[in-house]
């Protein structure tokens, strides 16, 4: 499993829940969870290989040690005594930031504020050393050039071998045809940008 830390640095060093921060609405009483925490938690969740679920984000943050919940504000001292995030608050803080960040693009495209904070959390997920080794990269974060484009000319009639790539001839790779010899995704979590909404 990834340390908390290391992802905590991911998302500091993006800036991004600051950003959402300041977009969300101002209550009566502050939120126990921030959306630092929140961001922590949907990435501690995709680490774990867990479903993409806020149960599941809530559970996370949960089952962090006593120590990591009370610094990411997961458990909070209250009036009565200390208090631990209810998955009603996490469902709460995650709809705000949706909201937040959602706009009313034509064809279901993700809003600029979105689009944003998703790629500064990629971004951020590369480590230095890795960021300009290679001016393409693929989905799978593979360092290997491949193109499904088909050779077109006088002498190539069409049919599938001839596409540049044979395993992802269909604009997708098939299963168990991964490429060796690649780049790994950094720490471990080619989910981050499909998963972090």
């Amino acid at each position: 499993m990834i340390p908390v830390a290391l992802l905590e640095a991911i998302i500091d060093a993006s800036g991004v829940a600051p950003r959402i921060e300041v977009m969300l609405p101002i209550g009566v009483r502050a939120r126990q969870l921030k959306v630092r925490t929140l961001l922590a938690g949907m990435c501690l969740a995709q680490a774990d290989h867990r479903p993409a679920h806020l149960s599941r984000v809530h559970q996370a943050l949960t089952s962090l040690p006593e120590a990591d919940q009370r610094r990411l504000g997961v458990i909070a001292d209250w009036k009565n005594g200390p208090h631990q995030l209810t998955y009603r608050q996490t469902e709460r803080t995650f709809g705000l930031a949706a909201a937040a960040l959602g706009g009313d693009q034509p064809a279901g495209l993700p809003s600029r504020a979105l689009q944003a904070a998703c790629d500064d959390l990629l971004e951020a997920s590369i480590p230095g050393q890795f960021k300009d080794t290679s001016t393409s990269l693929a989905v799978d974060w593979t360092d290997l050039e491949s193109f499904s484009v088909l050779r077109v000319g006088p002498s190539v009639r069409y049919s599938l071998r001839s596409c540049a790539d044979l395993d992802d001839r269909c604009g997708q790779r098939v299963p168990g045809s991964a490429p060796s010899g690649g780049t790994s995704a950094p720490l471990g979590l080619p989910e981050l940008a499909a998963e972090i909404p």
